[in-house]
């Protein structure tokens, strides 16, 4: 990635409400501002590219293991990850992230068989 300058650098990862990272849920503030700091490029760190770039990427490597080149990224897009990631840290967005962690630790064997049986069949291995 060149140092040179890229309309990516002016977006802003501010979503909605940014007032309520002051007054409302220090877990808010700490959501929106880590995330803001995760989209400031760093050369070297994930190939020079923010979180939002990677994650609107339908696949940030080619088959060698190389970044393909970053999709446009809009405004909207920023505005619209920023306000999900702040939300994130409300009790609702907290109360979703553990009943998630709750689930996948109990439904964790069921996946790493499933894991386990995809690489023998990628494998060609068709036998226990």
């Amino acid at each position: 990635m060149s140092n040179e300058y890229n309309e990516y650098d002016d977006i802003k990862h501010v979503g909605n409400c940014p007032e309520r990272r002051n007054i409302w849920n220090p877990a808010e503030k700490v959501y929106a501002e880590r995330w803001e700091k995760e989209n400031i490029r760093v050369p070297g760190l994930n190939g020079g590219r923010g979180y939002l770039e990677l994650l609107l990427n339908e696949c940030p490597y080619t088959d060698h293991g190389l970044y393909r080149p970053v999709s446009e990224i809009t405004q909207r897009d920023a505005y619209v990850a920023a306000t999900v990631i702040q939300w994130l840290g409300t009790n609702i967005g907290r109360c979703l992230i553990e009943e998630c962690k709750r689930k996948a630790k109990e439904i964790e064997p069921e996946c790493r068989i499933a894991q386990q049986v995809s690489m023998r069949l990628t494998k060609g291995i068709t036998h226990y």
